[in-house]
């Protein structure tokens, strides 16, 4: 892909332009306006942030038991939010989920952070990415930011404006929708997969004015989780057809026909309170970054390239402008007695 303004957009080094674009042009202007604290670049608007069990599946095959696989259970917090302004209706956003899972040994990805005892997932209400590359995504985010504005390259890239508006859906609940990661991971030597996470059954709740509310996903979620738990399914698919499961354009979609989603993991809610004094705040000072990994899950592709550059630039300058420290936790948050 590339736009009419190809030969003015700097992206023949997209990692370090899309560092630019934005950390020091998206966060550095609300940082200028006076934004306190400091909000993440992108998915500022939180609905809530709640605790949770991964739970790995029993006889699971030998094959499968790779990396977080091969643990029977971790704690783990969930950031559920949407990729908007924080006083936004929650109606027509895009909705993602951070996953931290706690007690994870080894080496991880992310410079500076080898010794830390977590690992991060990363996903949304899509299975697909809206730009192939990482050069793609640094010449949709230019037009947007700099060049002609962003109904200029979608007026000549139909596909993403397709998948943008896909994207953009009106849930009833954060359980509602069924999370991705769109892009690909390794699985150990030689395999990749994409990971998916769906609440197999939701059980009705009345259902709020999201026309009066702009913040029902938070009262919805609230709500379920005081009612009791709730368990979240984490399958993979597993790669079968390279030819037509590319790791590097990331607008394919892998087919479920021929990579049906696999059921490895749970995750379970326990019954909580989202609102329990601290608890949105802990999750707000967490950093989600898919290279906060461990080398069997490496992430795979430009994009995801990209992002282990932005993502770190991007919590490291929230943390110091907030005053939290650009560490991992050692340990997860516990209930207050």
């Amino acid at each position: 892909m590339s736009s009419d303004h190809a030969h003015d957009c700097p992206c023949a080094d997209p990692i370090t332009q899309l560092r630019q674009l934005f950390v020091n042009k998206t966060m550095g202007t609300r940082i200028n306006a006076g934004q306190d604290p400091v909000r993440r670049a992108v998915f500022l608007k939180p609905h809530g942030g709640a605790k949770a069990t991964w739970w790995v599946r029993p006889h699971l095959p030998a094959e499968l038991r790779v990396g977080l696989l091969a643990y029977d259970q971790l704690a783990a917090w969930l950031r559920f939010s949407s990729d908007t302004v924080p006083f936004a209706s929650d109606l027509g956003t895009t909705l993602g989920v951070g996953i931290k899972l706690f007690g994870v040994h080894g080496r991880k990805l992310l410079t500076g952070e080898e010794a830390a005892l977590t690992h991060d997932l990363v996903l949304q209400n899509y299975p697909v990415f809206f730009v192939d590359t990482a050069k793609d995504m640094c010449e949709f985010t230019y037009e947007g930011l700099v060049g002609d504005g962003y109904d200029a390259y979608l007026a000549k890239h139909p596909k993403t404006r397709k998948i943008l508006d896909l994207m953009q859906q009106n849930l009833a609940s954060v359980f509602d929708a069924v999370y991705w990661s769109g892009l690909p991971y390794a699985f150990g030597q030689g395999r990749y997969v994409k990971y998916r996470l769906a609440l197999e059954a939701l059980n009705p709740q009345p259902p709020g004015n999201p026309q009066l509310n702009p913040n029902f996903l938070h009262d919805d979620l609230r709500s379920r989780l005081l009612a009791g738990p709730i368990d979240l399914h984490f399958s993979i698919q597993l790669r079968t057809n390279p030819k037509l499961m590319p790791l590097d354009a990331a607008t394919v979609e892998w087919s479920s026909e021929l990579a049906p989603p696999l059921h490895v993991a749970t995750l379970t809610l326990p019954q909580q309170d989202i609102d329990a004094p601290g608890q949105a705040a802990y999750v707000e000072n967490l950093a989600f970054n898919p290279w906060h990994a461990l080398p069997e899950h490496a992430p795979v592709g430009s994009i995801s390239e990209a992002r282990k550059v932005v993502y770190q630039a991007s919590a490291e300058l929230r943390r110091q402008r907030n005053g939290i420290p650009i560490v991992e936790p050692r340990q997860p948050r516990h209930d207050l007695t």
